[in-house]
């Protein structure tokens, strides 16, 4: 049997074993959203082709050889050259390929340089052409691309890719379909920005709401979710309120570790990875609400 570290261990190995994905891989799966816009769902990740008068821009490659494969498969749909590529966030899965396409304009929050001024994967792009902190329209001659951000929710550069014409928008590693993220991954998600993140959706009066490692764009999705975090806070910031009351802010500190064994929400019990993973979403909406994240 492994421990808990040994099982931590061979998940983190997995995940580096996608960076490192092999030369060639399948073409991808492309659906089309709306006039130009375009979804490609390969190897677990999902990103957008929208297409301009001059241009292709698109999200996340991921890494090289998928980024291979995608421009393979954009070469299907046009001819025109990839010039714009929008990181959703920082994270290392999700911003590698960029080399692939040596001529396009890299584009993400401006708290990915940092990041990735500490790279030592390889995967970080060479270069970085524009950031923006909380809003950006990019310059994309083409359907109108907003990127919006409303604070550090997965990572700290979270970026909302807005398509408003095409009521389209595109997020990474925010929500799952009836599903809760591994907890290996929550370490650096904050529950406040990712229920505003999710809200900030919800108002967008969308068609579809793409996540980054889905296939299904529906919006129900991204409701259930937010039904999921507005519950989780309600019953975490209700423990911490009392805590609070009865004994101030060390009377929290001593729960903070007892918490995510004790709190359930039983009325996502039916959700995948529920029974292993509600400990780490409950310790991540505590530290979100008491640490501020």
């Amino acid at each position: 049997m492994l421990n808990e570290f040994e099982k931590t261990a061979v998940a983190g190995a997995a995940a580096l074993a996608v960076l490192a994905a092999p030369a060639a891989v399948a073409a991808p799966t492309v659906k089309r959203l709306a006039d130009n816009v375009y979804m490609m769902s390969e190897s677990h990740y999902v990103s957008l082709v929208v297409v301009g008068d001059d241009g292709v821009l698109i999200t996340d490659p991921a890494f090289a050889s998928r980024a291979q494969s995608m421009k393979a498969a954009i070469a299907g749909i046009t001819d025109k050259p990839v010039t714009r590529i929008v990181l959703s966030h920082e994270h290392y899965d999700h911003v590698g390929g960029t080399g692939v396409f040596p001529e396009a304009q890299v584009i993400c929050h401006a708290a990915c340089e940092a990041v990735f001024d500490l790279d030592v994967s390889g995967q970080v792009p060479g270069k970085v052409d524009v950031t923006f902190t909380d809003f950006l329209k990019v310059d994309f001659r083409g359907p109108t691309v907003n990127l919006h951000s409303y604070g550090p929710a997965d990572g700290f550069g979270s970026t909302v890719v807005h398509l408003p014409e095409a009521r389209v928008a595109f997020t990474a590693d925010l929500y799952e379909h009836r599903s809760l993220t591994h907890g290996m991954w929550m370490d650096d998600d904050n529950y406040l920005a990712i229920l505003r993140t999710l809200k900030a959706l919800q108002g967008m009066d969308l068609r579809h709401a793409v996540s980054s490692h889905s296939d299904d764009t529906s919006v129900a999705i991204v409701d259930e979710n937010v039904a999921f975090v507005e519950d989780l806070f309600a019953l975490v910031g209700g423990e911490i309120r009392e805590a609070m009351e009865a004994g101030g802010p060390m009377q929290v500190m001593r729960h903070l570790s007892m918490w995510p064994g004790e709190l359930k929400l039983p009325g996502y019990a039916h959700w995948k990875g529920y029974d292993e993973h509600l400990p780490a979403h409950v310790r991540r909406m505590a530290l979100s609400i008491f640490h501020g994240g």
